[in-house]
């Protein structure tokens, strides 16, 4: 294994080296030390992780990533398959707030964040400004998550992105037709 493998292996494992270190079933409170030696220790990593591996494939580990991240919740959000409407409501009363919008003639679901200063995930952002490749984890998170809820494939485009100098992230989700 040579030294981008190694190191694409464990921005695979990087989601699951974080939750090994939290308490069982829950976020730890903020006052539990390891929190912020996660937090931090995510963003250097995703700091060397862009500095050392071309973006072209750090973007596609990043996007598994998410996809992997994302899985984590396939229970509860297979309960939403084929309710748009409820996971559009569940989404807007989560800790995200996210405002979910569909055009009953395209079918096109736009999922629009309040606004805010740095990525959702509650892992970035600590030591440095996180990297806007970062959004691919998120795209690989809205692609695994929406072919949940509407039993489909689809296609995710990230319209604006905090990390990418917007004031908010929207995400554009089509669904994939047959060819």
């Amino acid at each position: 294994m040579d030294r981008k493998e190694f190191l694409q292996a464990c921005t695979g494992a990087a989601c699951a080296c974080a939750a090994s270190c939290l308490p069982a079933g829950a976020e730890p409170a903020k006052e539990d030390w390891r929190w912020g030696f996660l937090q931090r220790r995510y963003a250097k990593l995703l700091g060397l992780l862009s500095e050392t591996m071309d973006e072209k494939k750090l973007a596609e580990t990043l996007f598994k990533l998410g996809t992997y991240c994302s899985a984590e919740y396939d229970e509860a959000t297979a309960k939403f398959r084929g309710d748009v409407a409820g996971f559009a409501e569940h989404m807007r009363k989560t800790s995200s707030g996210d405002f979910v919008e569909v055009d009953a003639k395209t079918g096109v679901v736009t999922m629009t964040s309040p606004d805010r200063t740095d990525c959702f995930c509650p892992l970035n952002g600590v030591a440095a400004k996180t990297p806007g490749v970062v959004c691919n984890c998120s795209l690989g998170w809205q692609t695994h998550t929406w072919e949940t809820v509407l039993g489909k494939k689809v296609h995710v485009e990230l319209k604006e992105a905090v990390l990418r100098g917007g004031k908010r992230c929207i995400f554009e989700i089509r669904r994939v037709e047959k060819a």
